[in-house]
């Protein structure tokens, strides 16, 4: 994907040093303000004044203070919160033998290379993964054996749907579909009975051998297939959103961004956020994105096109592999890169692109012109002030949370005696 950025000019900030173009330069603390004249461009966010522009940011990362932060830590919700399930919640990668659900679950959260996904062996039994403890990312996964059987006595499936926030079913798009189209309707019929809040999701998969109009072709087929079978069974209510995706490139990365956004309760507060950054910062494009598994979790309300993410994932890698050369320390081990962590490429069509850290777990990407660049205190400062705003929303749920465990707590102190009474009021 590099080659169609040849000659750029690239400067990569790992803690406090810089190179650009293969020569190292000292840079020290710097920071940037408002440039002059523009303090009446500057960003507003809720909650945030122009007065606060000097406080110290450092531990923005910690979103909660005193009991909360138990619920969090280094901006990862519930992490650690014995009440989280109400933010973690469980996908489901479903389908036939063979279709690559495993190939899916190692590539995406384990970095595993798409070639090495060939000696992955077949699943059989369910695998239970929490993705939580190494990224922003929050939800557990659960990879099911592609020869499970719903009849089977032994199998409890209203317990595993009842927790169920996304259900993804694989369909191999070089083979025949017949039979995944009829266990996709038994499962989706199933769960939903159970559930009715599943988001369900279909993979076609390994479509990289394929053309791209035999691409829109498969996926039209199945579609049209699939949604017939739920129209004859009266279940037209249910929504079944179609993916294309393989392995051998970012498409995974993208259809797994979009399943997991459907799960974030404050995503329409981030793309209303990012939105207002961008605007007032003459940015064109800007992803949220999760640096550990490459999932963008918010963007703003601009269309995406597919170089723009590939791109966004190149910078990623690059910005982790600088990051743990130079920039993280041994004492924090597993964190992909640091607080000061930063980017700037520039491409050669006129446009940068420029990544900050948000939390440990998080970075902004955006894209602009060069002469929109030249305003960078600006675009910093309005960065400083999202940055803050994302802090917020994030302290409001976690305070959300904290009261329904102190109102969880009540209710149980208030419940009968062991003698059957009811127990007297405080």
């Amino acid at each position: 994907m590099w080659n169609s950025c040849t000659n750029h000019d690239s400067l990569i900030n790992s803690g406090n040093s810089e190179t650009r173009s293969g020569a190292t330069m000292s840079q020290g603390n710097k920071t940037y303000g408002e440039e002059e004249g523009e303090e009446d461009e500057t960003l507003a966010m809720t909650g945030v004044d122009e007065d606060d522009d000097d406080d110290d940011d450092d531990d923005l990362d910690t979103f909660t203070d005193g009991d909360l932060d138990s619920g969090c830590e280094d901006g990862v919700l519930g992490c650690r919160d014995p009440f989280s399930s109400e933010v973690k919640p469980r996908i489901l990668l479903m389908g036939l033998r063979r279709s690559g659900k495993s190939s899916i679950q190692k590539v995406v959260f384990h970095k595993m290379s798409p070639n090495e996904t060939l000696f992955l062996e077949s699943t059989n039994k369910i695998c239970r993964e929490d993705v939580s403890n190494s990224s922003f990312v929050n939800f557990q996964i659960w990879d099911f054996p592609g020869q499970i059987d719903f009849f089977d006595p032994t199998f409890d499936y209203e317990m595993i749907f009842r927790g169920t926030g996304a259900l993804i079913f694989v369909i191999d798009s070089q083979d025949d579909y017949v039979e995944a189209l009829s266990r996709l309707h038994l499962t989706v019929t199933r769960a939903y009975k159970v559930n009715p809040d599943i988001n369900f999701e279909v993979f076609i998969h390994k479509v990289d051998g394929l053309s791209d109009d035999h691409k829109i072709e498969k996926q039209r087929d199945i579609q049209k297939r699939a949604n017939d079978d739920l129209v004859d069974a009266a279940l037209e209510r249910i929504h079944l959103s179609f993916y294309l995706t393989s392995i051998y490139d970012h498409s995974i990365f993208e259809a797994f961004s979009k399943v997991v956004q459907k799960l974030i309760p404050e995503l329409p507060t981030l793309e209303n956020l990012l939105n207002i950054f961008t605007t007032n910062s003459a940015i064109e494009k800007a992803f949220l994105f999760d640096v550990v598994s490459k999932i963008y979790i918010a963007t703003d309300s601009s269309p995406v096109d597919m170089q723009t993410y590939e791109l966004c994932c190149d910078m990623i890698d690059v910005v982790i592999d600088i990051s743990c050369i130079y920039g993280v320390t041994g004492d924090e081990g597993g964190i992909p890169y640091d607080k000061e962590s930063m980017a700037i490429i520039r491409l050669n069509s006129t446009t940068v692109m420029y990544l900050k850290e948000v939390t440990k777990f998080l970075a902004l990407v955006c894209f602009l012109r060069e002469e929109s660049f030249e305003r960078k205190g600006l675009i910093d400062y309005n960065f400083h002030c999202f940055r803050k705003a994302i802090q917020e929303v994030f302290e409001v749920r976690l305070k959300v949370l904290w009261s329904r465990k102190l109102l969880s707590q009540r209710r149980r102190s208030r419940q009968a005696t062991p003698n059957g009474t009811p127990r007297a009021p405080s």
